[in-house]
């Protein structure tokens, strides 16, 4: 998920895959013929070309070897795949960063869905597989002990882990947010506390974030909501 190329390598394969329609084939297949079908140029084409070959996304059939086949790209396991046709095809600078934009949200599905599991893992009464949620939150949940009491505690995301997470810089991150909430797909929750410190004139004051001319401030990660579109496709996998 953090492979730069790869997340450009994959946007472009579904834009070209979109521009293909039903087809999936072009015949008599060139870098320029490749580019004029994905409307970019034959040189990001070539810088591509090769990775797909090597992931398996797309081969070369036909007697010259001249007819270019992209493979399927969705998964026979069913609840693998993810509904993308609300990404943005128009161009494939677009495609990228709406598909950037769907990375952020997959990230902030797996908090939703241990989020979840650990509910139904502490409450067996529930019409739920209690014991499988069990079995997900100790292998996925961090400082789970397997107590019917434990709670789910929300420690947010931060810019800083989500461009971990995603091969970016905090900065970026921060633009990737701010698009996801543009799109209205997820929403943005802050959190922090102040006390007054009279006099403190924005010196560092151990456990606080940072002070003003009287305040001291604590900022914790912010923390989302995905819309219900989105909670569909990527937590019930209903889409």
């Amino acid at each position: 998920m953090g492979d730069k190329t790869l997340q450009k390598a994959v946007a472009l394969l579904l834009l070209l895959k979109n521009r293909l329609g039903k087809t999936s084939v072009i015949n008599n297949a060139s870098q320029n013929r490749i580019a004029r079908v994905a409307g970019v140029s034959p040189s990001t084409i070539s810088r591509y070309l090769p990775l797909w070959q090597e992931l398996g996304f797309v081969v070369w059939q036909g007697k010259r070897s001249d007819m270019l086949v992209v493979k399927r790209l969705s998964s026979k396991t069913v609840h693998r795949n993810y509904d993308v046709q609300r990404l943005d095809y128009s161009s494939f600078k677009s495609l990228y960063h709406s598909f950037r934009d769907f990375l952020f949200l997959i990230v902030q599905s797996r908090k939703d869905y241990i989020k979840r599991m650990i509910r139904i893992a502490t409450n067996p009464n529930w019409n739920e597989n209690f014991k499988a949620a069990r079995k997900t939150c100790k292998r996925y949940a961090k400082m789970y002990r397997g107590d019917e009491t434990e709670t789910y505690h929300e420690f947010g995301l931060s810019y800083k882990c989500i461009a971990q997470k995603l091969g970016f810089c905090a900065k970026t991150a921060q633009n990737i947010v701010s698009d996801t909430i543009k799109r209205r797909w997820c929403r943005k929750f802050t959190h922090y506390s102040w006390t007054i410190l009279k006099g403190v004139m924005g010196m560092f004051v151990n456990g606080f974030t940072f002070t003003t001319q009287n305040y001291g401030f604590v900022v914790e990660a912010n923390t989302y909501e995905m819309s219900h579109y989105w909670n569909l496709v990527l937590i019930d996998g209903k889409k």
